[in-house]
């Protein structure tokens, strides 16, 4: 009888392993795709803020080129 258990057993406990080891890499993925969007989001704001001054100065050098 106890034969006869060990395999279904071990069989069982090898699959909660892998079953909890893809609920693990999932939850880490999430996070990280979290923090990829947060961070593209950083990134397109301070661009946006970077492209603004860059166009400010650009007007203001072409604005005093033209008036020499």
């Amino acid at each position: 009888m106890k034969k006869s258990m060990i395999g279904p057993l071990l069989t069982i406990i090898a699959l909660v392993i892998v079953a909890a080891m893809f609920i693990y890499f999932f939850i880490q993925l999430n996070r990280l795709d979290k923090k990829l969007i947060a961070q593209q989001t950083v990134i397109a704001t301070d661009s946006g803020k970077i492209s603004a001054i860059v166009n400010f100065f650009n007007a203001n050098t072409n604005a005093s080129n033209t008036t020499k």
